[in-house]
C-alpha cells in the first residue's frame, strides 16, 4: 500500500498510494449528501464507472495490472456509459466544417478520445499537487460551462469531484505525517472523469453547445486537459521515435524535465497547472473577442 521509491520517481521514501480512495468516498458522500436537494440517481452511471476504476487502480497499485487489461476495462467502461447515458463524441460542431459524425466513426474516435484522456491523467501524476490540481482545475472550468448551459447532473458531478480533491490536494502537497499519494486508483478514476466530462461537453445533445452557439466546445474540452492530453502524445510519439515502446516508463514527461531545471515538487506543479491555465485563457480570449470554432 506503499509507494516505493526507484530510479524513474522522484520522492525519496515510501509514501501511502491509497488518497484516489479518500478521493472517491468524498465524491459518494458528496453524492448522498446533496441527494437532500438533487436527484443524485441521475449520477448512478457516474458513481458505478468511479467504482470500477477505482478498484481497477487500486488492485493495479498492489499487484500490477498488465496495459492491455487496463485497456479492456477502460475501453468496456467508455461503451457502459455511450450505452447507459446515450453520449458520445459525436458530432464536432462545426470544427473544420465537420458536423455530427456517423456511428461508425464517432464509436472508435470516443474510445481512442477517452482511453487517451484516462491515461494522461494517469501519466501526469509525477510530482506533488500536479494531478489532482490539474483536476481540480478542469472540474472549475468544466462545472462553470455545465451550471451557465443548466446541465445540472455534470455541474453537481463536477462540484463534488473538486471539492473531495481540495483536501487531499493539501495532504498531498502540505501533509508531513499524513502525505499520501492519489496513486493509479486515484488517477484512473479522476480519468474517467474528465472523459465523462468529455462525451457530456461533446455529444451531439451537448447543452453547453446549445446555450452557447459559439463556445467552440472541442476547443475548449481540448484547453482544460491540453497539458496532459498533449504531454502523453508527445511522450509516447518520442518513444516511438526512438524505437522503444511507447508504453515504456522513462523520466520525459513536461514535470521530469520541470525537475531536471531544477524546479520544486510545488514550483513544478504550479508552472505546469499554469501553463494549462494559460492555454484556457487563450481559448476565453478567443470567445470574448468573437471567434468561432466554425471559422
Amino acid at each position: 500500500m506503499f509507494d516505493v521509491p526507484d530510479s524513474r520517481k522522484l520522492q525519496s521514501r515510501p509514501v501511502p498510494v491509497m488518497g484516489g480512495m479518500a478521493v472517491f468516498f468524498g465524491i459518494v458522500v458528496g453524492a448522498g449528501a446533496t441527494s437532500v436537494f438533487f436527484n443524485s440517481y441521475a449520477l448512478f452511471t457516474c458513481i458505478i464507472t468511479l467504482t470500477v476504476m477505482m478498484y481497477v487502480g487500486m488492485v493495479d497499485d498492489l499487484l500490477g495490472l498488465s496495459p492491455t487489461l487496463r485497456l479492456i476495462i477502460e475501453i468496456c467502461l467508455v461503451g457502459f456509459i455511450v450505452y447507459m447515458d446515450k453520449t458520445n463524441i459525436n458530432d464536432m460542431h462545426g470544427l473544420f466544417g465537420i458536423g455530427k459524425l456517423p456511428v461508425y466513426l464517432s464509436l472508435p474516435l470516443c474510445a481512442v478520445s477517452c482511453v487517451g484522456i484516462i491515461n494522461s491523467i494517469n501519466l501526469i501524476d509525477g510530482v506533488d499537487g500536479l494531478s489532482s490540481g490539474i483536476c481540480i482545475f478542469a472540474c472549475l472550468c468544466f462545472g462553470i460551462v455545465f451550471c451557465s448551459s443548466y446541465d445540472g447532473t455534470m455541474a453537481v458531478m463536477a462540484s463534488l469531484a473538486a471539492g473531495a480533491l481540495v483536501p487531499f490536494f493539501f495532504h498531498n502537497v502540505f501533509g508531513l505525517k499524513s502525505k499520501m499519494f492519489v496513486g493509479d486508483s486515484g488517477t484512473l478514476m479522476l480519468g474517467m472523469l474528465m472523459s465523462i466530462f468529455c462525451m457530456r461537453m461533446i455529444d451531439n445533445t451537448s447543452l453547453a453547445a446549445l446555450n452557447h452557439p459559439r463556445l467552440g466546445v472541442v476547443a475548449f474540452s481540448l484547453s482544460v486537459l491540453s497539458v496532459p492530453v498533449f504531454d502523453t502524445l508527445r511522450v509516447m510519439f518520442g518513444r516511438i521515435f526512438r524505437g522503444i515502446s511507447p508504453f515504456h516508463p522513462d523520466r520525459s514527461h513536461l514535470h521530469h524535465l520541470f525537475i531536471e531545471l531544477g524546479f520544486s515538487h510545488i514550483g513544478t506543479s504550479v508552472s505546469v497547472i499554469s501553463l494549462n491555465a494559460f492555454n484556457v485563457f487563450c481559448w476565453l480570449l478567443c470567445y470574448l473577442f468573437g471567434g468561432d470554432a466554425t471559422e
